[in-house]
């Protein structure tokens, strides 16, 4: 069955030579606007089929907290399936702060260049405060963007620390502010050493914060009180 899996995402993936072509003609012949809706629809589609072909389950809680416009999405990162649940799930069109050496992955890379995301590089300062300021060109432009402020997947029910300056593209933009609680997801990857596992994840969006009306001081410590509202609702969901 799970040998199955692997060949159908592995179809998915060949199909995604012939999906690169299309977006090229749509680029050459329609508007941006029309090109990154194609985008959109075929990301979502790959990652809620793929997300169904593994045998994921995923407990959607608080979507009414969902702005309708652009937002900052700022997510816990237990594994590699947040990324699947996150583009499935929200009506976004978003990009990731992702780290450079995904694009290494050819195919993926090229899609997440599509998708508007921004690839930092932690080596280097002056790179990343230039990933970070294309991430705020971004959201300016009208497209949400998602941060991991752990800055690498925890592999587990525990929330890591956040990095240092980790919420500058929050605190450089007027953009709501939308926490996410990802549960289970590093079950599918991570738990398995690399087996796709099924399981049942819970992703829980929490109450906006609007940036504008934070003080000085709680901008400054802006990466603590996320952290906070993210690990009180870890706690809950560990209750149930």
């Amino acid at each position: 069955m799970f040998f199955l899996k692997y060949i159908y995402i592995a179809i998915l993936l060949f199909l995604t030579l012939f999906l690169r072509i299309y977006l090229f003609v749509i680029k050459k012949i329609e508007s941006p606007e029309k090109y990154d809706n194609a985008v959109f629809w075929i990301v979502n589609g790959w990652a809620a089929y793929v997300l169904k072909v593994i045998g994921i389950k995923v407990e959607l809680k608080g979507i009414e907290n969902l702005p309708k416009g652009n937002c900052l999405i700022v997510s816990n990162h237990q594994g590699n399936a947040d990324f699947l649940v996150l583009m499935s799930r929200l009506n976004k069109h978003m990009g990731f702060l992702a780290k450079k050496e995904i694009l290494k992955l050819h195919i993926v890379g090229a899609w997440m260049k599509s998708m508007h995301c921004v690839f930092i590089d932690r080596e280097n300062i002056r790179e990343s405060l230039k990933a970070i300021n294309e991430g705020i060109e971004n959201l300016e432009k009208g497209y949400s963007m998602v941060i991991f402020p752990e800055g690498t997947r925890s592999k587990s029910h525990v929330l890591g620390e956040f990095k240092k300056g980790s919420m500058k593209m929050a605190t450089k933009s007027s953009v709501p502010i939308v926490p996410i609680v990802l549960d289970n997801t590093f079950k599918v990857f991570e738990e398995g050493n690399g087996k796709l596992r099924q399981a049942e994840v819970t992703m829980s969006i929490l109450e906006p914060i609007d940036i504008v009306k934070l003080t000085k001081e709680e901008k400054a410590k802006l990466a603590e009180i996320v952290r906070e509202k993210i690990q009180n609702e870890l706690n809950t969901l560990r209750k149930r």
